[in-house]
């Protein structure tokens, strides 16, 4: 999914949210929330990220308790650092500023601006965040292709190379050394496998 279409979408969760917790639907956010859920759960056919069903539930336990003065405000913060570590930066920079603006309704005293100050101050945080989990994520893809292309195919070819040098004739001492160079070679070669297929599998999407 594109960086726009995920800014759009998680800007429509946290707006439908907002227009819900004006209406009298809001009585019923547990009911709803978890309705919603299910539904979500069992109708999800795009496989759409588990972010899109957090980002609306947060908005709506936050807007449903009366925006910044809510007692749940806090989830806001970690709402949007989840954002960041799992989307390009782009993403919760625009997110965060999405949520100021809905927020900014609820704005009643001088002493209501702090939670949006705080906000404010978060986001340029929240970029940071999001370009070092960029940096990672690459730096984890580089690595990859490095064990993938240029280790894995060293170790082999040292294998190979091994195993036709034993059948040549060697001294006892020389067959020796070639066989523990290829042991470590094969112990060497099924530890990368292991940890390529760890990194792999580890999941990367919420």
């Amino acid at each position: 999914m594109s960086p726009l279409a995920t800014i759009v979408l998680l800007s429509l969760t946290s707006i439908t949210a907002y227009l819900i917790s004006l209406t009298s639907l809001i009585h019923l956010l547990p009911q709803f929330i978890a309705t919603l859920s299910v539904l979500f759960i069992i109708f999800n056919r795009r496989n759409l990220p588990v972010i899109f069903l957090v980002s609306f539930i947060v908005s709506l336990i936050v807007f449903g308790t009366n925006g910044i003065h809510s007692p749940f405000y806090f989830l806001v913060y970690f709402l949007i650092f989840v954002i960041a570590l799992k989307e390009h930066p782009i993403i919760s920079l625009s997110y965060s500023l999405v949520l100021i603006l809905i927020l900014c309704q609820s704005l009643n005293s001088l002493l209501s601006l702090v939670p949006i100050f705080a906000l404010i101050l978060i986001t340029p945080l929240v970029w940071f965040v999001g370009r070092q989990s960029q940096t990672i994520i690459r730096d984890e893809t580089d690595f990859l292709l490095w064990l993938n292309l240029k280790f894995k195919t060293g170790i082999t070819t040292i294998i190979d190379s091994t195993s036709q040098l034993q059948s040549t004739p060697l001294s006892y001492t020389q067959k020796e050394h070639l066989k523990k160079i290829k042991t470590s070679a094969k112990s060497l070669l099924n530890s990368s496998e292991k940890l390529t297929t760890e990194i792999s599998s580890t999941p990367d999407e919420i």
